[in-house]
Order: structure tokens, then C-alpha cells, then sequence
């Protein structure tokens, strides 16, 4: 293999380098931003066992169903793909667009979305990707990727109950919806997220490897070259 190969077979490679800004990023981004807007109305139904006891106080295994938004796994996945910067940009275009643009959140959009309780959550969105992007920037590995796993599923549902409560104190909401809100979206649901959200940022590795042919810098390389021969 000469050099010239070498770089050139090398450039296809991602090896860990931050994402640079690129048409390919760009594109990238919108992508992202399509997944996340699928994820909010796609509704997936998890069966699993579940230890319990029946009314007699024995002990069985119990089936169960429940019905799941894989909207916290999506967001995590996004930033282990895009990373903290253009993670960031891609939630805050996401907010923009179901503020101005189109009705993209659960339910709905408009600037009155914010008395929503679940607001808090697409907040919680903006603020996870960035600690979820630098975690994975540094250590792209299982253990990396469990502490970015909790630290993102935790920071989105502190993120959306303490805005709950926000709601509550300034009276927009009872603290009846609050306590029935913690209720259905948290408990067996978080663990569903921290679950699927550690498998997602498992598939993110290969998915990102790919995308990296789309998102390398070496158009911008290749033209800042051009430019320094032309001027020589």
C-alpha cells in the first residue's frame, strides 16, 4: 500500500476525530432531526417477565406488555453519532421547528407548548446530549457508554419532573398531573430507557463509522489545498 493510498483510504476511516462542520454534518443533522421527529410518534409495545406474587403470596413470573416511545434512546444516539457540538444544534433546530414551524412534539407544538408538562423533557433533551457527546468523545467504549447511558436517561427525566413541579408552584398545572405524569413516565419506563438507550448506543459504533464517509472534512481539505496551489 503506498502513502498516497494510505491517506487517501485513511480519510474513510473514523478514528475518533471530533466532527468537523461540513455539507456532509449538515446533511447529517436533518437526518437526525427526521429520526427524532419519527421517534416522537412511534409507539412500540415491550413484553417482558416481570417477578411478582400472585394474591396467595407465591411467587411467579408474570408477563407484561407495555407500550414505549423510544424517544430518549433516539436522542442519545444522535449525540453519540453527531457529539456534543452538532448534537446540540440538531435538539435546538428540533425545538425551533415545533416552535414555529410544524407541531413535532408529542402533543403538538406552538410557543404554548411550554406550559405542557412534557416540555421539560424536550429541555431535558438539550441539556443530555452535551455531557452523553463528551463522554463518548473521550471513551467510545462499554464503559463509557454505560456512564453515558444513565448520565443522559437521568438528566432528561430530572430535567422534565422538576419542570413539573415548576409548572405546579406557578399553578399552570395540579400537582395531581405532576405526581400522574412521574407516575407514567417513570418507574419500569425509565429502566426501558436506560436498557434500550446502552443497545442504541451500541448500534450508534457502526452506524457512526459509516456516516463518517459523509461527514470527513476532506472536501473542505481538498479545496483549502486547491487554494494554496493557485496562490503558489
Amino acid at each position: 500500500m503506498n502513502k498516497r493510498f494510505k491517506e487517501q483510504y485513511y480519510e474513510f476511516i473514523y478514528r475518533g476525530e471530533k466532527i468537523p462542520l461540513s455539507i456532509g454534518t449538515i446533511v447529517v443533522c436533518l437526518l437526525c432531526l427526521l429520526l427524532i421527529i419519527v421517534a416522537t410518534f412511534t409507539q412500540i409495545n415491550v413484553s417482558h417477565v416481570l417477578p411478582s406474587f400472585d394474591e396467595a403470596g407465591e411467587f411467579i413470573l408474570k408477563n407484561v406488555s407495555n407500550p414505549y416511545v423510544p424517544q430518549i434512546p433516539v436522542v442519545l444516539f444522535i449525540a453519540a453519532i453527531l457529539g456534543p457540538v452538532f448534537g446540540f444544534l440538531t435538539m435546538l433546530l428540533y425545538l425551533l421547528v415545533g416552535f414555529f414551524i410544524w407541531p413535532v412534539f408529542a402533543l403538538g407544538g406552538g410557543l404554548d407548548y411550554v406550559k405542557s408538562g412534557l416540555f421539560g423533557y424536550i429541555l431535558g433533551y438539550i441539556f443530555a446530549v452535551i455531557p452523553v457527546g463528551r463522554i463518548l468523545e473521550k471513551n467510545y467504549n462499554l464503559k463509557g457508554i454505560f456512564l453515558a447511558t444513565v448520565i443522559g436517561v437521568l438528566t432528561i427525566h430530572i430535567c422534565g419532573m422538576l419542570y413539573c413541579v415548576l409548572l405546579a408552584v406557578l399553578k399552570v398545572v395540579s400537582f395531581s398531573y405532576v405526581s400522574s405524569a412521574i407516575h407514567s413516565l417513570g418507574g419500569i419506563k425509565t429502566f426501558y430507557d436506560i436498557v434500550i438507550s446502552f443497545i442504541f448506543l451500541l448500534l450508534a459504533i457502526p452506524a457512526k463509522m459509516i456516516l463518517w464517509i459523509a461527514m470527513r472534512s476532506s472536501i473542505v481539505k481538498n479545496l483549502a489545498k486547491s487554494a494554496k496551489k493557485e496562490v503558489i
